[in-house]
Formats: structure tokens, C-alpha cells, sequence
């Protein structure tokens, strides 16, 4: 007597659910990279062709001078300002979060499970909702208005996610190797930085590339805390600009700007996407 197999076919619902999913991905990524070569190609043209044909012709002689315009117009001075608050913010704020999830993950001591529930919350908790209690604070301490005051307040805001994934990381990490440099007579910060970090160097790049993103691109922060325009960032900068063309008409500076701001990211992006991806899966489990 032969068995028969039988193949189960997905739910109809559950096509048509994955179709709309799949359809409404399609569409924004269109959407994404056609913005993008808009902004491209408009960066490329003259003032004239930006006002008298149509949006989606092409440049007749790409103008790639409009870059070092953009450049010397104020967007340099936004990149490094950008560039310096971002490294800082990263690799100060990984390091905090490092130390603290250790302490989580490998330290008993008592109040470690509210504290955690503490950096939960923090998770929750919009950093705007915060912004006249920081305007106040960096005024009295005498940031306001200064990157470093800036680079406090994003080291604040990325430490909840930061420690919430890397307490779950090193939670699932084995105990021998530590056990190896404690019997070897490794210190606690030692076994820390030689045997921890390492270990953690897949979920640390993941969170690296997270914050970079989230960092170079926030907004409402740098808006209120940042009054001077010598201390503007990218988004702020680009922001001035973008007033600045309606009175006068240039627009494909602005263009161009953007195209140079944002090549970085996305640059950085899609390197480390897939390392990501699986970091933070991984990590989020975990924890």
C-alpha cells in the first residue's frame, strides 16, 4: 500500500496579504531611488533649466561645478560638524553602553532587573518629549548651543537601545573564555576589553551603523539646541539653504548638497546592511 504526500498550499488570504506587502515595498523603493535621481539630476543642471524645463529632463551640460558651490556655501562646514558630533556621540556612547551591559549580563547585584527596566522605558520615551527639561539643562551647564552640549544629548539618547541589545548579546555569550583570563589573572576591566568587546564586535558594528544613520540624520534636537549657525549640522544647514533658495533661485546648490550628504550613508549603508539585519535580530532575541 504506497502513501500518499500531500503539499500544502498557502491560504489564499495569506497570498494576497504577502502580494500587498510585497506591491506597497515595490512602490517605496521606486519611490526612494526615483527621488534620489530627481535630486541627481536636477544637481546637475544650470538655474535656467531648473525654471524653464520640464523637472524630469535631462541636464544638457551637467553642471558638476554646482558641488564645489554646494561645498563652499556652508555645507562643508555642516559635514564636519556633522562628522565630528557623530563619531563622538558613536563611539562615546558605545563604550558607556558596553561597560553597562556587562555589567547587566555578568555582574548579580541587586536592583540589575529594574535597572534594566529602566533602559526599557528610556527606549520608549521620545527624546523631543525631553526637549525644554535638555534646552534648560545644557543652558545652566553652559553647552547650549555648542556640539559638545549637542554630542551629551545624543550619547543619552542612543544608550536605552544600545544597552536593552547588547545585554542580550552577551548574555548568550559563553562564560569559558572569561573564566580562562580570570584564572590567568586578568583583572575584571581587563577580561573586559580583551575578552568581552571582542566577543561583542558583531552586535557593536551593527549599533555602530545604526547610530551613525540615526545621528548624521536627527533633526528636532539640533534644531532647538543648536541657535548659532557657525554649530549647524547637515540637516539644520541643509534646512538654511533650502530658505535661502526661495529668495535666491539656487536651487540646484541645494540639490547638490543634498547629494553630497547623503552620499556618505548610503554608502555606509549598504555596506553594512546585512551585518545589521542579523545583529540586531539576533541581539533583540536574545535579549
Amino acid at each position: 500500500m504506497c502513501g500518499s504526500t500531500t503539499t500544502r498550499r498557502p491560504a489564499p488570504t495569506r497570498v494576497m496579504s504577502r502580494l500587498v506587502l510585497h506591491l506597497a515595498l515595490a512602490a517605496y523603493c521606486l519611490g526612494s531611488v526615483g527621488a534620489f535621481m530627481w535630486y541627481l539630476m536636477t544637481s546637475l543642471k544650470t538655474n535656467t533649466e531648473f525654471f524653464s524645463e520640464s523637472p524630469w529632463a535631462l541636464p544638457a551640460d551637467p553642471q558638476w561645478g554646482n558641488y564645489l558651490d554646494a561645498w563652499n556655501s556652508g555645507i562643508g562646514g555642516f559635514f564636519f560638524n556633522s562628522l565630528y558630533v557623530t563619531v563622538l556621540s558613536v563611539t562615546i556612547g558605545l563604550f558607556i553602553s558596553l561597560m553597562a551591559s556587562y555589567a547587566l549580563a555578568r555582574i548579580p547585584f541587586r536592583g540589575s532587573q529594574a535597572l534594566l527596566i529602566l533602559f526599557v522605558v528610556g527606549m520608549m520615551l521620545p527624546a523631543f518629549g525631553a526637549l525644554i527639561p535638555l534646552y534648560l539643562l545644557l543652558r545652566d551647564i553652559g553647552l547650549l548651543g555648542t556640539l559638545n552640549g549637542l554630542v551629551v544629548v545624543y550619547i543619552a539618547v542612543q544608550i536605552p537601545l544600545n544597552v536593552f541589545l547588547l545585554r542580550g548579546f552577551m548574555v548568550s555569550m559563553p562564560r569559558e573564555l572569561e573564566e580562562a583570563a580570570y584564572v590567568d589573572g586578568a583583572s575584571p576591566f581587563r577580561t573586559f576589553v580583551s575578552v568581552i568587546i571582542p566577543q561583542s564586535m558583531p552586535m557593536v558594528v551593527s549599533l555602530a551603523v545604526l547610530n551613525t544613520l540615526n545621528i548624521w540624520n536627527e533633526f528636532v534636537l539640533a534644531l532647538v539646541l543648536l541657535p548659532r549657525s557657525e554649530s549647524y549640522t547637515v540637516p539644520i544647514g541643509l534646512l538654511g539653504l533650502a530658505i535661502q533658495a526661495e529668495y535666491s533661485a539656487q536651487w540646484v546648490q541645494l540639490f547638490a548638497g543634498l547629494i553630497l550628504t547623503s552620499i556618505p550613508m548610503l554608502v555606509l549603508f549598504a555596506i553594512a546592511q546585512e551585518r545589521i539585519a542579523r545583529g540586531l535580530t539576533f541581539g533583540g532575541m536574545k535579549g
